[in-house]
């Protein structure tokens, strides 16, 4: 089964922020649909070799550019909520929820799978825990786990907010390069293949050109630290099914995965069927990997258990 390009669509969000979205339809019945978070300092773009995987099992896909990043931030503003009367990391869940409203209008009584990834993964984690009755599966790429050290972060950010420097950007990718120095660029963390991390580079909506201001990290990291705890994850519906995906040299989810393991450890004590898998040396973006066809098909297998063909 073939699959149509992106296109690019706009959905108005309620405090007049234009949402950008791609859209990638398969060439025949969709049998389910799946909706992409996408990460910091990235946009929806970048995830075309996943969604044609993806649309050639019959589903479509749907991306957001959040707030802040690709061409949504032409009316939010570079790492910036946006919108009239001050909007705040809530608005992010309901921009996925808006966008849930129109997948359902186009594509009427079919599973829907969440896949958020780093940064996006914390959005979906959310949003599963606020209104996630209508999913079949939720799927965290990268993500960033149970991050108790988080904590101390967002309350330096609060502080930072507090102080007027909510607009102010930040390097929040930067550190995250450590581990691979002396290092070829400043994005060697993301992948082991040093043409996807050019790519990245290269992309003018990417990295250094998209910063997060101190404001919008301070809501979304706040969101992450939120998130896992137990009272929010009791909130995530029975029996949802959740597949973690994460490269044991991702600085972000901790040495050897061990922050991404605690919150499948999290997860499975909420009684959730949780199926982990850690890939050795892989780094951030798993989906950008030198095994990137493994992941892939490691994802379109449990996607296959959980949608009807």
């Amino acid at each position: 089964m073939t699959a149509t390009s992106d296109e690019l669509r706009q959905l108005e969000a309620p405090d007049g922020v234009r949402l950008v979205y791609r859209r990638w339809l398969p060439d025949g019945d969709v049998r389910g649909t799946v909706q992409i978070v996408h990460g910091a300092s990235e946009h929806s773009g970048r995830y075309g070799r996943l969604a044609a995987a993806l649309t050639g099992r019959g589903l479509a896909v749907y991306a957001l550019d959040l707030r802040g990043h690709g061409r949504t931030a032409e009316s939010s503003g570079v790492g910036r909520f946006g919108g009239s009367g001050g909007a705040g990391v809530d608005s992010l869940l309901g921009d996925v929820r808006a966008l849930q409203r129109v997948m359902a209008e186009q594509q009427p009584g079919v599973p829907r799978v969440l896949v958020g990834h780093s940064m996006g993964s914390i959005v979906a984690l959310a949003a599963a825990e606020r209104d996630g009755g209508d999913l079949a599966g939720l799927v965290l790429s990268g993500p960033v786990g149970v991050a108790p050290h988080l904590a101390d972060t967002v309350a330096a950010l609060d502080e930072a907010v507090a102080a007027g420097a909510g607009e102010h950007a930040l390097d929040a990718l930067g550190a995250f390069n450590e581990a691979f120095e002396p290092a070829r660029t400043r994005f060697d963390w993301l992948s082991r293949d040093p043409a996807e991390v050019d790519a990245y580079v290269t992309d003018p909506l990417c990295g250094d050109e998209m910063p997060l201001t101190a404001g919008y990290a301070a809501g979304v990291f706040g969101l992450a630290v939120g998130s896992v705890t137990p009272d929010a994850l009791a909130t995530i519906p029975d029996g949802l099914p959740v597949l973690l995906l994460a490269g044991s040299r991702d600085p972000v989810g901790g040495v050897d995965a061990g922050q991404v393991t605690a919150l499948a450890d999290l997860l499975r004590a909420r009684g959730l069927p949780v199926e982990l898998h850690v890939y050795d040396d892989a780094r951030h973006e798993v989906f950008n990997e030198t095994n990137r066809d493994e992941v892939t098909g490691d994802l379109l297998a449990w996607l296959d258990g959980r949608i009807p063909g």
